[in-house]
């Protein structure tokens, strides 16, 4: 008895299953820029103004010279440190919000912080695959959970994650800008992010690097830094000087001057500041304010008994109040190159 021939089994062809990559944010390019979908903006950067007074390094990383093709790490002030971080607190320690400056980006606010890396010019492509940033009350914090994602448990908040609605891979290319301490990138994280944040909270940067194929850490350190905010340019200062005098028949001059009389300056700078500066007469009745900022003002005496004459503006001009007694309003100190008035004299009728 034959037997049919038994069926051959199907053989089914799979396709080919992909793991699901990370969006890679490419900044290989000189002046190039992207959006993360966590709402950050990833720049790349000409070569920054480095050392004291521009800018303020708060982490140093580095694994590759241990053998390692990623590197991972945080700022912080507490030892011993966790990850590849530089153990010098020159390189690696706290920072506060208030240190960290603010831009405007199309009317949006962002924190700035910058990356400086260091690759081998035949290899110069680096990735930065997770950021991640805390605020907590203090600044020696440490204890990162790489698996929660989290730094010394319930000690810290997390305000910002790159890998927030998506996981997000950085490129950068180190032959765009040549030298540690440069600069590469700025991270731009939305100040809302920071809303009712204390401006002396400590901010904490987890950063990891080298996880794309062939964009592995292979040379020196990678750096975050941010920008020192200059203080204020205060407006250059004068002086503006005067006497308050009375009709004296004995006297040769007509006039004598009366001692221990307030007078007042009052106004605003060129910053838009409000500016208060008092005087009081010595006793040949002269006056003489100093540290005047630029800027416009009303200058005024505390009338003695008696009633104020006449007043004469002197070399920096103003105007004669003729509605009140004993005021010169007006007074402009514009002129960086003439910034010492004087000659502001009040007549009064009697002491």
């Amino acid at each position: 008895m034959l037997r049919a021939p038994r069926p051959r089994p199907n053989l089914e062809v799979l396709d080919d299953r992909l793991v699901p990559s990370a969006t890679v944010l490419d900044l290989t390019t000189a002046g190039a820029t992207a959006s993360a979908p966590s709402g950050a903006i990833v720049q790349q950067t000409d070569a920054q103004p480095t050392g004291t007074g521009f800018i303020r390094s708060f982490v140093r990383l580095q694994g590759a010279s241990s053998g390692g093709g990623t590197e991972q790490g945080y700022n912080t002030d507490g030892r011993a440190l966790q990850f590849d971080e530089n153990k010098s607190p020159q390189f690696t320690r706290s920072l506060t919000l208030d240190q960290v400056p603010i831009v405007n980006v199309n009317g949006v606010s962002y924190r700035q912080f910058l990356l400086d890396i260091n690759q081998k010019a035949s290899s110069p492509l680096l990735s930065l695959d997770e950021a991640r940033i805390f605020l907590g009350g203090t600044g020696n914090l440490t204890g990162y959970d790489t698996t929660a994602k989290t730094l010394a448990g319930q000690s810290s908040e997390l305000v910002f994650d790159l890998d927030t609605n998506g996981d997000v891979s950085v490129l950068l290319n180190y032959n765009l800008n040549h030298g540690s301490g440069s600069g590469d990138m700025f991270l731009l994280v939305p100040n809302a992010n920071f809303a009712n944040a204390d401006p002396k909270s400590f901010v904490y940067l987890y950063s990891k690097f080298g996880g794309l194929q062939g964009a592995s850490a292979n040379s020196g350190f990678e750096e975050w830094a941010v920008k020192s905010t200059p203080p204020p340019v205060l407006p250059p200062t004068g002086s503006l000087s005067g006497s308050v005098v009375v009709f004296d028949e004995t006297n040769p001059n007509g006039v004598s001057g009366i001692a221990g009389v307030a007078v007042h300056l009052r106004g605003t700078d060129l910053n838009g500041d409000t500016v208060v500066l008092d005087a009081v007469t010595d006793d040949n009745g002269n006056y003489t304010f100093t540290n005047v900022p630029m800027g416009t003002y009303t200058l005024t005496e505390d009338m003695p008994d008696g009633v104020t004459l006449s007043e004469t503006a002197g070399s920096l001009g103003g105007t004669i109040d003729s509605q009140t007694d004993g005021s010169i309003c007006d007074i402009k100190f514009l002129d960086p190159n003439n910034l010492n008035g004087d000659g502001y004299v009040f007549v009064n009728a009697s002491k």
